[in-house]
């Protein structure tokens, strides 16, 4: 099962990610489940958007992830809340930690990197990071893909001329950024994309730094989402919508899965 896991997760995406993406409903969605079942683990914690929130209000959840960039974001995070989880640098299919819990959150990790094989092991390795009914709760994109605008797709050039002053944002930590995004490459028949991020940072003005990185995403629909779960030998598995938690009424970007591990495997 060994293999790359090609993210963009790394460098100033990962601090464009620490200063702007700090906030969503899923913070307070997925919040009563890791209440209800503690300890808790965040799969690809990132950054700590929900992580930090829920370890500053007195839950117990630690957090992993495949990029240590974002683990040492999501480390100084949880400090200036006066807060020390337990955070480890791994990729879902290689998951070996060491404690064991009643609940895990993975919110906008399933299909990130790696292959599909790689995402059943990663189903796997969490259900046997699991107690005996312990239950897993994740979320997927709802087919953005799956639109008929994509079936005429085609790549387009690289454009690595810096984004100009209106495009740009500027972050707590004093420094300005922009991000630029493309599709790379597209198999809806195998259920794949690749995705191009340029990220650029400015101070004062000038430009200092200038990365590209690519991320590669398995695509999946709601029936195959739940045969993933099914194979990975989760019991019980429930779709609801993201992220109200009632049925879906079918016009949801995100469903929301939990899964129970068996009480006997």
């Amino acid at each position: 099962m060994a293999g790359e896991v090609t993210t963009w997760h790394h460098g100033l995406i990962a601090r464009w990610w620490a200063n702007f993406n700090r906030d969503g409903p899923e913070i307070e969605f997925f919040r009563p489940y890791v209440a209800d079942g503690q300890p808790a683990l965040d799969v690809a914690c990132g950054s700590g958007r929900l992580l930090v929130p829920w370890v500053a209000g007195g839950l117990d959840v630690d957090g992993v992830d495949a990029s240590e960039d974002m683990i040492d974001a999501c480390r100084a995070a949880a400090r200036q809340v006066g807060c020390e989880p337990s955070l480890s640098t791994q990729p879902t299919h290689e998951l070996d930690l060491p404690r064991r819990y009643r609940t895990v959150v993975m919110c906008g990790a399933l299909g990130l990197g790696g292959s599909r094989d790689q995402d059943l092991e990663g189903l796997r390795r969490v259900l046997a990071h699991l107690e005996p009914g312990g239950v897993l709760v994740l979320d997927s994109e709802v087919g953005e893909f799956y639109d008929e605008r994509w079936r005429s797709w085609q790549p387009r050039e690289r454009d690595e001329a810096p984004p100009g002053p209106e495009d740009r944002d500027l972050a707590p930590d004093g420094y300005e950024y922009a991000l630029r995004h493309r599709v790379l490459d597209l198999d809806l028949a195998a259920g794949r994309v690749v995705r191009e991020l340029q990220a650029w940072q400015w101070h004062e003005g000038e430009l200092i730094a200038h990365e590209t990185h690519e991320l590669v995403e398995n695509l999946y629909s709601e029936a195959e989402v739940v045969a993933l779960l099914d194979r990975a030998g989760f019991v019980g598995i429930e779709v609801v919508g993201g992220y109200h938690g009632g049925p879906p009424h079918g016009d949801e970007e995100f469903l929301v899965y939990v899964a129970t591990r068996p009480t006997t495997v």
